[in-house]
């Protein structure tokens, strides 16, 4: 990770980040606190240079349905470690930001340009209050506060100008000495003060995160600030600003989009072909000869056996052919593709393994089948981020703010392996538990048609299998020794966007790590044992019927973000975010376990108050 200090600092080392955590959570225009600096990460304009090289061309990363849902040509990954020699990757950029640096001897606040060149950057070059003939010396920290927008613009808190109430200084200085210290010894935000050095102006910091202290006849107005494209880079905003810590998590949510490499994209051949598509494409118009040439000369030297040249024209066809009958544009058409794919059951692929295993029997009611994904492959993709409030999920939403100066034909993307379990569930239970809750989430629906979110899949079964696949996560966690922040959900609900989309009913609980080796075999081992399953089936249920908040947690309409959850919090369902693919809301436990009035409330009702009563069956 190379970073630049200030305006005439050369490129220096500022610290490591994995692979994967640049497209999650330390991905484009989010901060990191490194020993020595805080930095944000920088945009993408440079990854692509040399991609084409024989030696980094494996960074493309290709998945065919995701490239027509983000509507991208293709992927690339970050340039990883080199440990040849003990040298990392500096191909990824990061700026220091905030670039106002505070220091918590002489309580000074110093902007990053005026370290200049000197060889101790990181020390305050202040008068040292006690020692007037030395220089400060303290280690210079990053600022606490930050001003964002909701168009994803941020830039250093603007001290002078709070202080000051939107004036100049008296003393006629453009950018005054500025000190920031807390009074009477005590460390709360209430008695934080701003202070002018020059004007002896006090101001506290508090009111700062009042909704509209930044708004008004005098009020500061969004610069279009993008630091992670550089320091000159602005757009213009009208957007109002408000105050945030710099480390808040509303400052920064990563925008992400994943799909499974299926059958007939995961076949290694049907990958070596697509990655030259284009270029085999031209050949038609002279003919079949010129189409077997340039495959055998551009695409057979890259693969090994036993893949043949006959295998690489076959695949070719077959892309052909796919490409020419259907398009998938949707995350709908995308959806349907994997689980239709996950409902075959065995299957045997170079980037998809899967086997049959049997449902355990206290559950076969409510599930139809259980598929164990023992080789997954999921191309992650990083399409933008967002300030203040959550994604909402569309990809053209005018809230993602860019990952490069100038519009790309490719986004910044991670290849994960990993294993899986996927369970279908049984459509007339389904549909009777549907009928059973029948308005219960009326006003849930009012609420989230109020929020800034889209799901096309939002009806009474998302929130059951949803909720339902957060219980099994975190029972998994307890009882297996996953972390629950390593496993991950997608839900396969019918889309309602159009009256003829297939049906769905499923879950998938995924393990999948950058790693080349992949996860260790202990969702295969779970799924692939009917015993053993049951028993983390069952132990869900039975911690899932109490919460330490209830009877509030359980009786709760209202909870959440926007009051999208009902009867769902920390202590039972909620999530790690990079866990939940719908941001931790659209939860509800009674709609797994009912009451106890009303069992049929739960799609596992019945079962979980048999297993209440000490029952076997």
């Amino acid at each position: 990770m190379a970073r630049q200090f200030g305006t005439k600092q050369k490129t220096e080392r500022a610290g490591d980040v994995r692979q994967s955590q640049l497209i999650t959570t330390f991905g484009i225009g989010s901060m990191v606190d490194f020993v020595r600096d805080t930095v944000m990460i920088g945009g993408v304009d440079s990854w692509d240079n040399n991609i084409y090289d024989e030696a980094q061309e494996h960074r493309i990363l290709r998945n065919n349905n995701l490239q027509a849902i983000t509507k991208t040509e293709f992927f690339i990954s970050p340039k990883t470690a080199n440990n040849i020699g003990f040298r990392k990757s500096h191909d990824v950029e990061s700026f220091i930001f905030p670039r106002k640096l505070y220091c918590p001897i002489c309580n000074s606040i110093i902007d990053a340009g005026e370290l200049g060149n000197q060889q101790r950057k990181h020390n305050c070059f202040m008068i040292n209050p006690k020692k007037p003939e030395k220089a400060c010396g303290g280690r210079l920290v990053a600022s606490r506060f930050v001003i964002v927008c909701e168009n994803g613009h941020i830039e250093d808190f603007p001290y002078s100008w709070w202080v000051h109430n939107g004036n100049t200084c008296v003393s006629g200085k453009p950018n005054p000495r500025i000190k920031m210290f807390n009074i009477d010894n005590r460390s709360d935000i209430d008695s934080l003060m701003v202070r002018c050095e020059e004007c002896e102006t006090m101001r506290p910091m508090a009111g700062a995160f009042a909704k509209h202290a930044f708004g008004g006849e005098n009020g500061y107005r969004c610069n279009g600030r993008h630091p992670h494209l550089g320091l000159s880079y602005q757009a213009d905003c009208e957007q109002a600003v408000t105050a945030r810590i710099r480390s808040s998590s509303s400052v920064y949510f990563s925008a992400n989009m994943s799909a499974l490499t299926i059958p007939l994209w995961s076949g290694k051949a049907v990958q070596a072909v697509e990655s030259s598509f284009d270029l085999i494409e031209e050949m038609e118009e002279y003919g079949a000869a010129a189409v077997r040439k340039v495959i055998k000369n551009q695409v057979l030297k890259k693969v090994s056996a036993p893949i043949t040249l006959d295998d690489l024209i076959a695949a070719y066809d077959l892309i052909k052919n796919k490409k020419a009958t259907s398009k998938m544009l949707t995350a709908g058409d995308v959806f349907a593709a994997e689980y239709d794919v996950l409902c075959r059951g065995a299957i045997k692929d170079d980037e998809y393994v899967a086997s049959v295993s049997t449902v355990p029997l206290v559950f076969r009611n409510i599930f139809d089948s259980i598929t164990v994904v023992e080789k997954l492959t999921v191309v992650s993709a990083l399409v933008g981020f967002t300030r203040i409030n959550p994604w909402d999920g569309t990809i053209d939403s005018p809230q993602l703010a860019p990952l490069s100066k100038s519009k790309k034909n490719w986004l910044p993307a991670v290849k994960m392996l990993g294993e899986g379990i996927f369970i279908k569930f049984n459509k007339k239970a389904i549909d009777n538990w549907c009928g059973n809750v029948k308005n219960r989430y009326e006003q849930m629906s009012r609420e989230f048609e109020r929020s800034y979110y889209t799901n096309e899949r939002y009806s009474s079964e998302y929130v059951a299998l949803h909720t339902f696949a957060h219980l099994l996560i975190r029972q998994l966690s307890e009882d297996c020794g996953y972390s629950a922040s390593s496993l991950k959900e997608k839900i396969y609900s019918t889309f309602l966007d159009e009256p003829n989309r297939p049906e769905m009913h499923g879950v998938l609980i995924y393990l999948s790590t950058s790693d080349s080796e992949g996860s260790l075999g202990g969702l295969i081992s779970i799924g692939k044992d009917p015993k053993r399953l049951q028993a983390v089936l069952r132990n869900m249920l039975q911690k899932a019927m109490w919460c330490s908040a209830d009877p509030l947690c359980a009786n709760a309409t209202e909870q959440g973000v926007n009051s999208l959850n009902y009867a769902a919090c920390h202590d039972c369902v909620l999530l790690p975010e990079t866990s939940c693919e719908f941001r931790n809301v659209l939860l509800d436990r009674i709609a797994v376990i009912g009451t106890d009035e009303n069992p049929a409330m739960g799609l596992f009702g019945n079962i979980t108050h048999r297993l209440l009563r000490g029952e076997n069956q």
